[in-house]
C-alpha cells in the first residue's frame, strides 16, 4: 500500500492506495499539528478503510515547506523507522520520463508536477492540466512528455476573499453552494459569482487560445482541485474532470521513480 500526502496552501490530502483508486482523506493544513498527531489521524483512517496493515511505501507532495519536517517525521515512523524505505518528495528531479521547457525547473510547485505528470500518464498529451485549488494553474505538456510551463491566477476561493476583505461594501458569498444564475448579475451577490465563475472560465478558455495559437498544437483539457465543479460547467473545452489527478500522479512517479 502507498500512502500518498498532498501538502497544499489551503487544505492537505492524505490518500491510501492499495490499488489505482484511492482511499481519501482531507485535514485543514492550518494550523500546523505534531508529527503524532498526523500519525493517530493517519491510523484512524486506516481502521475506518478497514486496512489491517500500515503502508509499506510512501510519497510526499507539497507547496508548504515549513509543513515537510513534521510529514516527513510522520511518515517514517509510520513505515516503520530508519529500516523502512524512505518517503519519497515529489519535485522535478524524481519525476521519470518528463522533462522542463522552463528556465527553473525546481521552481515548479510540486503539486504543478504530480497533476500534470499525472494528466499526461492517464489520458497522453498534449494536454493541459488546470487545477483549481487556493490557486488556479494552467499547466502544458507535449505528447512526448515535455513540460512547457503554464499560467498562475487566484482560485476562485482566493478571488471571493480578496473581494470581501479588501472592499468595505462587498459581501462573503458563498461560493461553494451557489451557481451564478447568468453572466450579469442583477445583484452584488449575483455579480460577485458571475465575475468569479464567468471570470475564471473564460480566463480558462482565452489561455488555452493563445497558448494552442503559440505553439500549434492542439491541447486535452483534464482538470482537478477542489473548485474544479464550480467552474466546470462554463467551460468551453473539458476532456476529463478527476479530482483526485494529482495523488494519482503521486502514485504514478512513486511507481515509476
Amino acid at each position: 500500500m502507498l500512502l500518498a500526502i498532498n501538502i497544499g496552501n489551503t487544505n492537505t490530502y492524505m490518500a491510501f492506495f492499495a490499488g489505482e483508486e484511492p482511499f481519501i482523506h482531507r485535514v485543514p493544513t492550518h494550523p500546523l499539528k505534531s508529527a503524532a498527531d498526523y500519525i493517530q489521524e493517519l491510523e484512524r483512517q486506516l481502521e475506518k478503510y478497514g486496512f489491517e496493515e500500515r503502508p509499506d511505501a510512501a510519497a510526499l507532495c507539497s507547496v508548504v515547506p515549513s509543513h515537510n519536517g513534521v510529514f516527513l517525521e510522520a511518515l517514517e515512523l509510520i513505515l516503520g523507522g530508519k529500516k523502512a524505505r524512505k518517503p519519497l518528495v515529489i519535485s522535478h528531479l524524481v519525476v521519470p520520463e518528463m522533462k522542463f521547457d522552463v528556465e527553473n525547473p525546481a521552481g515548479v510547485g510540486a503539486d504543478r508536477i504530480a497533476a500534470a505528470y499525472g494528466a499526461w500518464r492517464l489520458y497522453g498529451g498534449p494536454v493541459c492540466c488546470v487545477d483549481m485549488g487556493t490557486a488556479t494553474t494552467l499547466n502544458f505538456v507535449t505528447s512526448g512528455g515535455l513540460f512547457l510551463g503554464g499560467s498562475i491566477l487566484a482560485g476562485a476561493g482566493l478571488m471571493r476573499d480578496s473581494l470581501q476583505s479588501a472592499t468595505a461594501g462587498l459581501p462573503y458569498v458563498e461560493i461553494e453552494r451557489t451557481q451564478p444564475s447568468g453572466p450579469i448579475g442583477t445583484n452584488t451577490t449575483g455579480a460577485i459569482l458571475s465575475g468569479i465563475i464567468y471570470g475564471t472560465a473564460g480566463a480558462i478558455s482565452r489561455i488555452m487560445e493563445e497558448a494552442e495559437l503559440e505553439r500549434l498544437m492542439k491541447f486535452k483539457v483534464a482538470l482537478t482541485g477542489g473548485c474544479a465543479g464550480l467552474v466546470a460547467p462554463y467551460l468551453k473545452r473539458l476532456d476529463f474532470h478527476e479530482p483526485a489527478l494529482a495523488l494519482k500522479g503521486i502514485r504514478l512517479i512513486h511507481l515509476r521513480a
